[in-house]
């Protein structure tokens, strides 16, 4: 890998294992449903100027309306709020370790669709990393109970999403620069998600801690986010880039551990090294 993409992978790693904080912040305040519109909201007002003004991209969303509709659900409505809805219940260490799923979810899905073989060692990948994540919801240091269960029910849909959404994106590079592809979804998703502002509480119960987590979800770990996560696909490949799954969950614990006291058990260490072994078989060369 060059330095330059060794940066942005890194960036990329950085922020995104931030965004489990940032939801734990911010969904016990304004709610699930509006977190996830904001979150598509300021992302969009991010990309969309820094495509057509800086990176000079034509986003055509007209044009490609089917395109950017689709990867715009799938890569930012459905998980969005699927991740939203689990931040009620479970810890930014579990969301960060659950998410180490998207790379094993990906492999999966590429195989049917885009021809590519799964083979046995990345079909035993899957089945640790789901073992590694059904042990850290049933021993981790949060009670088993429903609230738990739907959590963590909710954040690996969210995995499955963007594992399906990174194939969905990977189909469309030959006719969309990623750029416009970025900006374009995240226009048509967060258009759709606007309705869901309404819900949120008035600002009298608002926080200046939650709504800065809100900011810094859309902004930070999403429009930045998105910057270096649709261009690495292109130019190194998306198994290369979602090698980026080994490192989040760990920085997602840490962050959690050090910024909002949450525990870390030996159990959620044990569950961690299962998904992390399951990732080092998937993405294996």
């Amino acid at each position: 890998m060059q330095p330059y993409d060794a940066g942005r992978w890194l960036l990329l790693a950085i922020v995104w294992s931030l965004q489990f904080l940032f939801l734990r912040m911010a969904v016990p305040v304004f709610g699930a449903a509006p977190v996830a519109a904001a979150r598509a909201l300021f992302a969009a007002l991010f990309l969309v100027p820094w495509v057509v003004y800086f990176a000079r991209q034509r986003i055509g969303p007209l044009e490609n309306w089917r395109d950017h509709l689709a990867v715009g659900v799938m890569n930012n409505l459905l998980p969005f709020g699927t991740y939203a809805y689990a931040a009620l219940s479970l810890p930014a260490g579990y969301m960060a370790i659950i998410n180490g799923l998207v790379p094993l979810w990906a492999a999966v899905i590429a195989a049917p669709v885009l021809g590519e073989p799964l083979g046995a060692r990345r079909a035993a990948g899957f089945v640790l990393g789901i073992a590694g994540v059904a042990l850290i919801v049933n021993l981790g240091p949060v009670g088993l109970d429903a609230a738990t269960l739907l959590g963590a029910a909710a954040a690996i849909a969210g995995t499955a999403f963007w594992g399906w959404a990174g194939v969905m994106i990977k189909q469309r590079y030959g006719r969309l620069h990623p750029m416009a592809l970025a900006a374009g979804s995240i226009t048509f998703s967060s258009t759709l998600m606007a309705p869901l502002l309404a819900l949120a509480p008035s600002p009298a119960a608002w926080t200046g801690e939650a709504a800065a987590a809100v900011l810094a979800l859309g902004l930070l770990c999403t429009g930045l986010g998105y910057l270096p996560f649709f261009t690495l696909i292109r130019d190194i490949g998306p198994s290369r880039t979602l090698t980026v799954g080994l490192v989040v969950p760990v920085l997602g614990v840490l962050w959690g551990w050090l910024l909002l006291g949450e525990a870390v058990t030996w159990s959620m260490l044990a569950g961690a090294a299962l998904v992390l072994a399951a990732l080092s078989l998937v993405l294996r060369e």
